[in-house]
């Protein structure tokens, strides 16, 4: 029968229900737009679903928010019976608070059939919007949704607390109403005052509105905003947009990374910062007393579902080691070193790549640091397991061994971008050999302290290592320079101008200033820029977030010089400077005031930058 003929009675249709998306009437399933083409009856669940969705459609269209679930029920059943195609449409997809489960029981009971279509949920949607992954290796793989307790109660077990405690990826559904409690329970259950957080209003309509802070802003954000309801929550360090974060790569598309449509080797990289946090443990062993010393070790480093425990006859037998050698991993044998660097001889490759490798004797006496000890992360493994087993941790790498400073590992947890990697190693090379390196630290950076093997001067000429924002001509003795991510970059811009005309304005006002590119930790500006393509492209392609404030935030902001103009195209007194000073957080200054174009507004705020000894 086609669908332009009349139903016959008597014939049972099964009850399609049909995730509608979140808002966008484009982002239904093209299945789901056909069915709701073909129904004669069409149930939706109120205002959530677009009027585009419902509009023109040849059904008798019915909105359920009015309904109980026995009127629902009965509706469809009276429906179905005479032969007539029914169409049940939630908001955003089934699966998630649609209430799906106990229509589809009673309809089971009643031995009326029916099929589920998926729809896009608003939480993805909102990841969607902001132009984010959920899951970045060595830093969330887990996606957990949820809610707190409103007039629906949530299970003891699932309180939010005991879900902060994962610090995974969070998606909050029908929470924004109790903000102040939601803020207070992830903070105690867990995550840290500085995670990120993104709370997105109506998500995929053309009213959305979304807001990004820290966990510590959060009530304030939302109240500020005045969102009230219709709102998801995202949070967790997956959010995050600093370098080390930003630079993560997967396995999938790594060059050294073989599967069934692709072998290894096409391409390498020796970029350090391009190197993925640890992603499988493996402990393997040979005798039964090294295998009760591998589960010791395991419970020490915290045992889950990426630790592997296999004799080391299970690893020949499924394939050898190759398998486990990729960058990010850790290998941990409880066995002679000399059967592992036979074993792992072929498969060696160069620090930048290889994984941590560390080799522990039975008896349990000494912990070793074998390959990869800076970057791969074996050094610090051995020196947390020697500690939480009281062995004896031997690391071999000379800056270790003579207590000086991997410069490597000190410049990434300081947040510094080198102008080479290459010069990292020749200065790392010149600390060993020497003892020490001339730093020369610019004084808009705060120093708490230097790491062994530092050494400060003010004199530029008789400097190993250059630390500062700021581009200058080499000096005699340098060997690399080191950039902070320091200065927020606040922009204004007028509606409409091509990215060439603003990445060009920014370019120039970097130069003129003699800033690298390599200081701009973030871009800022007004929420009402938030759809300004421009901004877009430069934040993408120069792989710098973006922060929008809200205007009464901009005004609250002291300020010398008032724009007029900004006052009444969006109103606030100014956008570039108190953008910049925001986004750079307590103790900011205002580095370099505002500066025009004819299309472009700039300016430039530093955070307080502190520098610390420690490396990671």
């Amino acid at each position: 029968m086609s669908t332009d003929d009349p139903p016959r009675p008597g014939t049972i249709h099964p009850v399609a229900f049909v995730g509608a998306g979140p808002g966008d009437p484009e982002l239904i399933t093209i299945r789901g737009r056909n069915l709701l083409k073909e129904a004669d009856i069409v149930i939706y669940t109120g205002s959530l679903i677009p009027s585009a969705l419902i509009k023109g459609l040849k059904a008798t269209i019915f909105n359920s928010a009015g309904m109980t679930l026995e009127g629902v029920i009965s509706l469809i059943r009276e429906n179905v019976l005479a032969g007539k195609r029914v169409v049940r449409l939630h908001t955003g997809d089934p699966a998630l608070y649609s209430t799906i489960h106990e229509q589809i029981h009673r309809l089971r009971l009643q031995n009326i059939p029916f099929f589920v279509v998926p729809g896009i949920t608003a939480g993805l949607a909102a990841a969607a919007s902001l132009g984010q992954e959920l899951t970045i290796p060595g830093v969330s793989q887990t996606v957990i949704f949820s809610r707190v307790p409103g007039r629906t109660p949530v299970p003891a077990a699932e309180d939010l607390k005991k879900i902060a405690a994962l610090r995974a990826s969070l998606i909050l559904y029908l929470s924004v109403g109790h903000i102040e409690r939601v803020q207070q329970e992830l903070l105690s259950g867990g995550y840290a005052p500085d995670t990120p957080v993104a709370v997105l209003e109506r998500v995929s309509w053309p009213e959305e509105r979304a807001y990004k802070g820290m966990l510590e802003e959060l009530k304030e954000i939302v109240e500020d905003a005045g969102i009230k309801k219709t709102a998801v929550i995202l949070i967790g360090n997956a959010l995050r947009q600093d370098n080390d974060i930003a630079t993560r790569r997967s396995l999938l598309y790594h060059p050294d990374f073989s599967h069934g449509y692709r072998k290894s080797g096409q391409e390498r990289t020796n970029h350090v910062e391009e190197r993925p946090a640890p992603s499988t443990t493996l402990i393997t062993y040979i005798t039964p007393a090294g295998r009760v010393l591998a589960e010791k070790v395991a419970r020490h480093l915290g045992y889950d579902s990426h630790t592997e425990l296999l004799s080391y006859k299970q690893v020949k037998a499924t394939g050898g080691l190759k398998g486990y050698w990729s960058e990010g991993n850790r290998l941990i044998f409880i066995m002679a070193a000399g059967i592992v660097i036979r074993a792992i001889a072929p498969l060696i490759r160069d620090k930048f790549h290889d994984p941590a490798v560390v080799v522990m004797d039975e008896s349990r006496r000494n912990v070793i640091s074998l390959l990869s000890g800076h970057i791969g992360g074996a050094n610090r493994l051995a020196l947390k397991i020697a500690k939480g087993l009281d062995m004896n941790p031997v690391i071999t790498t000379a800056s270790d061994s003579l207590g000086l400073v991997s410069l490597d590992l000190w410049a990434r947890h300081q947040g510094l971008v080198p102008d080479s990697w290459e010069g990292v190693k020749a200065a790392s090379t010149h600390i060993v050999t020497h003892g020490f390196a001339n730093i020369f630290v610019d004084p808009i950076i705060h120093v708490r302290e230097l790491p062994p093997g530092l050494n400060q001067t003010a004199d530029k000429e008789k400097a190993h290592i250059i630390l500062s924002p700021f581009l200058a001509p080499r000096s005699s003795h340098e060997i690399v320079h080191l950039y902070p991510r320091i200065f927020a970059l606040g922009l204004g811009c007028n509606r409409g101008i091509d990215t060439v005309i603003l990445e060009g304005a920014v370019k120039a006002f970097l130069k003129r200033h003699h800033v690298s590119r390599d200081a701009i930790f973030c871009i800022s500006t007004i929420d009402v820029k938030r759809d300004e393509r421009c901004i877009a492209d430069l934040s993408k392609g120069w792989g710098i977030d973006v922060v929008f404030f809200r205007a009464n935030k901009l005004g609250a902001v002291p300020l010398e010089n008032i724009s007029r103009h900004a006052l009444k195209a969006v109103g606030a007194p100014g956008v570039a400077e108190p953008s910049a000073i925001l986004a750079a957080g307590k103790g900011a200054t205002l580095y370099i005031k505002k500066e025009k174009t004819r299309d472009v507004t700039m300016a430039l705020a530093a955070k307080r930058f502190t520098l610390d000894p420690e490396e990671a």
